[in-house]
Order: C-alpha cells, then structure tokens, then sequence
C-alpha cells in the first residue's frame, strides 16, 4: 500500500471495516476454499462455446463492396464494445466496409441484439470508417464514440447524450488526421483527471504527429511534439494498436504500441512531462498487429501479448516474418522478457485481434486471437482457424480451439471477451472482415466461481480507466486493471472479471483508482457482478435484505457517507 497522509490512512480503514460489516450483513462467514488450483493441462476445462450468432440477431456481414483490393482497406473494420445505455449489459458498434454503413446494436438484455441505429444518431454513410471505440472522453458516466478512418475519412467523435442518441462533436474539438486511422487508446496519462486519446496509424507516410492528445476541458490538443513521441515517427509509421497500462506500478501509465514490420515499440512515461523510449524490453515481433494486456502468471503486474504471423509453411512469399506470435513477460520493474517459445503459443497464424480472459474460471488468465488474410501471394492463410491458448497456471500454454467448439475461420480482424448474456462467464464476439461476424457463447460446467467488477468514480474518468484491483481469495491473489485500449479494431469493456475456481468467499478486493486513492472491501460473496462507487460500497447485484438488516444496512451506509464527508479526503495521495 502506497503511503498517504495520516486522515486519509484513517479513511482507508474505515472503508474495510465497513466491507467487512456489509459482508457480514450480506452472507455469513464462511471458511475460506482450498485455493485456486493450476490451470490445469489435458482434459475436460468444463466449457463449450456454441455459435449463437444467429439466434442472438446479429445478422449483418462486413464487405469491400466497391472499395479498392489494397492494403489499408483489407486491414480494417472493427467493432466497439460497450454498454452504452448504462443498463448494466455490453452492446455494440460494428462497421460494415463498403456493403453498408455502420450499425448499432443493442442488448436486449435476453440473449440478443436489437439493431436501434436509426434515429440514434449515428447514421454514418462512409465506408471509410473503421476502428470504433466506446469511450468516455465527455467525463459525464456515459460512453460515447470514437470513430477512425481511411485516407481522407477524419477522426470522428459522437458524444452520448444520455444513452438516448449520439450528436457528433468532431467541429470544434482540436481533433484532426488526414492519415489512416486505426486502433485507438484512451487514458489519464498525465494525471490531470480526464482521458487523453492515443491514435494508431499504419500509415507509409510517417508525419511523426496526430497520434497523443491531450484533453482540456473539451479540446484535444496534440502533443506528439511536446511529449518526444513524434520524432520516431518521422519517414515511416507502422503502428496498429495502441493501449496505456502502468507497466512499473509507479502510477504514470506507459504507452506500448504494436506495431508491423519490427517496429513495436513501448514508451516509459516520465511522470506525464514526456515519454522515453524503453530500450530493455526484449521486443522481437515481425508483424505486431493485435495485442492483448493482463496479469497472465499472477505475479502481481502486466504482460503483453501480440500478434504476428506464424507461416506454417515457413517461407515469407511477401513482405512478412513467419515466427509468430509473443508473450512478453513482465520482469516487475515495466520492462519485458520474451517467453513466447517456452509459453507455447507462437503458432497462429496471421494474427490480428487478441484478449486474455479467464473463461475457465481457474484463476488464469488464458488467450483467445483471430486470424485471416487475404492476398494473391497468401493463400495459405485464408482459412486460418481462431486460436485458444489454455494457461495451464505454470507459464505455459495449451492450444484448445478444435475442442471447444470454437471453429471460425473467417477473415477475422477485431475480436472482444465480455459476458454479453451475464450469465458469469465470458463469451467470445468475432468481428470479421469481408463475411459475416461470429458470436461464441460460453457454455460453462465448471461450477467454478467468478466476480465481475465494473467502478464509478466521481471525476472525469468516471469509469475508473487505469485503476487497478488486486483480489485475495484464500491466500491466492489476482489482478486487473480496468482499460479503454484496443485489441485490434476493437476493445474489451471497461471491467475487471475474475475466475476463483473452488473459492466460495472474496478475502479481500482491494481497488487503487487512477490518482492513487485507495478502497478495500472484505469478505464478498462469488458469482455476482458488482458496481462499486468511489469511497462507497458495492450497490448494484446485492442480494436483497428484508426487516431489521435492509434497515441497519440503509442506516450504515448514510452514516458512512456523512463520515466520509466531513472527515476525510476523497483519495489517497500517492507519494510524490
């Protein structure tokens, strides 16, 4: 626990020991579990994904249409992924390429998508467009929209008012690109309170700007200059995904760029003045495209995965590597070690969209990536099959695809992990390109136990973007930093899941937002899905009280906040 002044220590403690009294008065105290086991390696994961891609409604394709056969339009597409009517389930934003305009589509909250485009305010007629992000760059609790572009197709920006509709706010942001515009990345990266903006841009012309803005109030400045990050940027620019995570734990997130061509790159932010480029971290991709952040091995920090092309036939017929993916390693001090041949997941062909989700609920996070290009010299690789690495929870491994029905082999591109039908587990969505998408359903039997965690804070950043939450459940701990990154065209919501396996009591969850402040909760019930305010307790997913303990709990969380209100500040101050 970072150091804090003396009141605020003093708040922090209450905040435990009022988790420890709501979780008495929610569930009585039980004795802890045997532990999270290791992932396991061969045999029965007890799940299953079956395609539900039709019966959930989402019945659409992505095509060229008249756009031309060249590389920035078979590269893009994409979906954004997040929930933004604030009705507690993920909906989505899909391009179409040039067979159609976008499309917005809903959850019904029954296992399904309804398509409510029209009249929301984002009937866009350009198929141009690609990389959509659902973000919160507005600072109001509702996610609005960020939208790419090929050529001369601008950054886009729609504002959500009010989960109701979407008006575009582009005139008037400081936000401008004649350059291809790929994935994006949102986050406070200097720690003013609000989310800055980070573009992708896979373009042969360089031009070294146009990637950083920082926000102020409601302008978009760029920065590249300022910040040292435009001068690498000058004669090429190769970079496809972009996302922020605080790779040191020293509270200043760092910008890590998968890029194409051997130009992935990470850059260690200076305390939000400037970013350095790190010249430690053992990074030998060919082709950086996707990538996937999260704590793989439980050691308390953030690794990186990134796609590449794996060539099965071992010969480059065109301008690319054939070695495959990487695992980057975090070494606890931001920088990384390449594991990628003992972790075993090399061999995925030509990669594009990835994420680590913990769909088995043992307690590691596993990977998921998909896979697909076409091109006269590449014929090898149209058929690509989607990849599930299974983490066996000793830093390795195990390809399971085939056997758990996942067997798309489309032209995928933008891929996202959330439980879209919130039923505990994560379910797979696939945005393809040039075809239809596919939507996995996890069919899970393991009976293992889970906790999903989405936060509000008071600021800006009121989905909590960069905050970190550590759980402890029977001496096992676990970790998650909540995100507005990109997996590739793509994005995951901004959500902390856990997998507990046997576990049946949370220890502890301890929450360390993004300006330092600190919140502890104790002894939580499993397999629910928490939403948990700043310096408050968790209000949405309670199981319901009656009589005297609706009443004392009512009472206990009034006096908590009025204590809170006159006593202590808001946040723990990080040491300077």
């Amino acid at each position: 626990m970072r150091g804090g002044s003396p009141s605020a220590v003093r708040g922090l403690r209450v905040s435990a020991a009022l988790g420890l009294l709501v979780g008495l008065l929610l569930h009585p105290m039980t004795a802890a579990g045997d532990g999270v086991g290791d992932g396991g390696s061969d045999g029965d994961l007890g799940i299953h994904f079956t395609d539900v891609t039709v019966e959930a409604g989402l019945i659409y394709e992505h095509g060229l249409g008249s756009l031309p056969f060249e590389d920035p339009v078979l590269v893009s597409g994409g979906a954004a992924v997040g929930d933004y009517d604030d009705d507690g389930f993920v909906d989505l934003f899909v391009v179409r390429g040039g067979v159609g305009p976008p499309m917005l589509w809903r959850n019904n909250q029954t296992g399904g998508f309804e398509d409510v485009t029209a009249g929301s305010g984002l009937e866009i007629d350009d198929p141009l467009v690609t990389a959509p992000m659902f973000a919160d760059f507005s600072g109001d609790g509702w996610l609005d929209l960020v939208l790419g572009g090929l050529a001369d197709a601008p950054l886009r920006l729609f504002r959500n008012r009010g989960g109701v509709d979407f008006v575009e706010v582009t005139d008037g942001s400081g936000l401008f690109s004649s350059r291809h515009n790929f994935s994006s990345t949102m986050a406070d990266y200097d720690r003013d309170g609000d989310l800055d903006l980070f573009v992708a841009h896979w373009s042969p012309d360089g031009g070294g700007a146009n990637h950083l803005w920082r926000r102020d109030a409601d302008i978009f400045s760029p920065v590249d200059w300022r910040v040292g990050i435009a001068p690498l940027y000058q004669s090429i620019d190769w970079t496809f995904t972009a996302n922020f995570s605080d790779l040191d734990g020293d509270g200043w997130p760092e910008l890590l760029l998968a890029s194409d061509f051997g130009t992935s790159r990470v850059f260690r932010n200076e305390r939000g003045r400037r970013f350095e480029l790190d010249t430690r971290s053992e990074l030998s991709d060919e082709n950086g495209m996707g990538a996937a952040l999260g704590d793989y091995d439980n050691d308390g920090d953030i690794d990186w995965f990134v796609t590449s092309i794996w060539d099965p036939d071992g010969t480059p017929e065109g301008n690319w590597g054939v070695t495959g993916n990487r695992l980057y390693r975090n070494r606890g001090d931001g920088s990384f070690e390449e594991v990628s041949e003992d972790a075993g997941v090399r061999q995925g062909y030509w990669g594009w969209g990835a994420c680590f989700g913990d769909f088995d609920h043992d307690g590691w996070l596993d990977i998921f990536h998909t896979n697909g290009f076409q091109a006269p010299n590449a014929s090898q690789f149209l058929d690509d099959p989607v990849r599930f690495f299974h983490n066996r929870g000793d830093g390795t491994f195990e390809e399971r695809s085939q056997s758990l029905g996942l067997d798309d082999t489309g032209l995928g591109r933008g891929v996202a992990c959330f439980d879209y039908d919130r039923d505990g587990d994560l379910d797979l969505f696939i945005a393809n390109h040039s075809g239809p998408p596919r939507l996995y359903r996890n069919d899970g039997t393991s009976g293992h136990h889970w906790l999903s965690v989405r936060l509000r804070d008071d600021g800006a950043n009121r989905h909590g973007i960069g905050a970190r939450l550590t759980l402890t459940s029977d001496g096992f701990r676990q970790m998650r930093e909540i995100q507005s990154g990109s997996n590739y065209l793509s994005q995951q919501p901004a959500e902390a899941h856990f997998g507990l396996a046997e576990n049946g009591r949370i220890d502890r969850l301890h929450i360390l937002w993004p300006d330092g402040g600190e919140q502890v909760l104790l002894d939580l019930p499993v397999d629910q899905q928490l939403l948990i305010e700043r310096l408050g307790t968790p209000v949405a997913d309670i199981p319901a009280l009656s009589g005297w303990g609706a009443v004392l709990f009512s009472l206990l969380l009034i006096a908590a906040a009025g204590h809170y209100r006159k006593r202590f500040s808001r946040s723990v101050a990080r040491q300077a």
